[in-house]
């Protein structure tokens, strides 16, 4: 049951595009408002922007066996007719995620695993929000925010209730992020000008220095972003010129970024996870399969061939439950 705090539901996409050597997984907001200023009117810009596509975030157990993971039933679904994504589970219990309505914005909701209800966090008609976590500190919600007819925007921090939000940094547009465990750095997903040609960038920001610090840290790079709960960095991909992705791990303090090991190909969403061994794992998906990094390749965990067009993933606090998007 979706609990609506306001009649009018905002709508849309939350999401960039991947490389353009890679065949983009849903039109976005950032092409969206491309889109609305090249047309010659607002109804005819209105005309060419396709709908959302019709995505759920469906929930699974998920059980270990020391550092090996394996896929349980599922337990859950979250979202309603239409574009429900970018999840991320709280530690009080809930999963925070986009969901779009009808007039070409998103806002912000949190469902409770308890009770399977959603409630709307922001409501923003003429706005949009979306990539919600939970940051480290200094607030209780972080999410990017595209203002009226803009292209794409900065990351937001709020208080409770989406209180005092306010722009983390002034490098925009972006599309993705994530912040250091102190919040004095941020890695982005830069996006450039629109008609600029040029290609994607990951972009550290040092917000402790006033202007801000912006560091060039590579092209091409993917939409997941994971911090590491027990380092100082993130981990994020790289696509090379054919459209692959490698993971690899950004340090926040030293501005190094180190390769790791390749996904499966095609895929470019993985999720990062601290294990009580003090090892990380990785988790994927590869042809109908869940699948986790065991050190030296990609290895089956589940068989997800039920849900079609698998992308995002998010694992709980406790490593219980694992989020895997899909088509409706």
């Amino acid at each position: 049951m979706r609990i609506t705090l306001s009649l009018l539901l905002a709508a849309g996409l939350a999401a960039c595009s991947a490389p353009e050597t890679e065949t983009p997984e849903e039109e976005t907001p950032v092409e969206a408002a491309a889109a609305e200023t090249e047309a010659p009117a607002e109804e005819e810009a209105a005309e060419d922007v396709p709908a959302p596509p019709s995505q759920d975030i469906y929930l699974y157990a998920l059980s270990w066996d020391g550092d090996t993971p394996a896929l349980g039933d599922q337990i859950g679904r979250i979202g309603d007719e239409g574009y429900d994504n970018q999840p991320f589970f709280t530690s009080d219990g809930g999963v925070l995620y986009t969901s779009a309505g009808e007039n070409g914005n998103t806002d912000i909701w949190r469902y409770d695993l308890a009770s399977g209800e959603s409630a709307q966090l922001t409501d923003t008609p003429d706005a949009s929000e979306y990539s919600p976590k939970v940051p480290p500190s200094e607030g209780a919600l972080s999410y990017l925010y595209q203002p009226p007819g803009g292209y794409a925007g900065n990351a937001y921090l709020a208080d409770d209730g989406n209180a005092n939000p306010r722009a983390a940094h002034a490098l925009a547009p972006v599309g993705y992020y994530e912040f250091s465990a102190d919040l004095r750095y941020v890695a982005t997903f830069y996006l450039g000008e629109p008609d600029s040609g040029n290609p994607f960038t990951l972009q550290l920001i040092d917000r402790s220095t006033a202007p801000e610090t912006v560091t060039q840290i590579a092209e091409n790079p993917g939409r997941t972003f994971w911090r590491n709960p027990r380092g100082t960095g993130v981990y994020h991909s790289l696509a090379d010129a054919d459209g692959n992705h490698t993971v690899h791990y950004l340090d926040f303090r030293a501005a190094e970024d180190t390769p790791l090991f390749a996904m499966p190909e095609g895929v470019e969403d993985f999720v990062s996870a601290g294990l009580p061994t003090d090892g990380v794992a990785f988790l994927s998906t590869s042809n109908g399969q869940l699948v986790y990094w065991n050190g030296d390749a990609w290895t089956e965990a589940g068989d997800i061939s039920a849900l079609a067009g698998a992308t995002r993933l998010a694992i709980s606090p406790d490593l219980s439950v694992i989020a895997i998007v899909a088509e409706e």
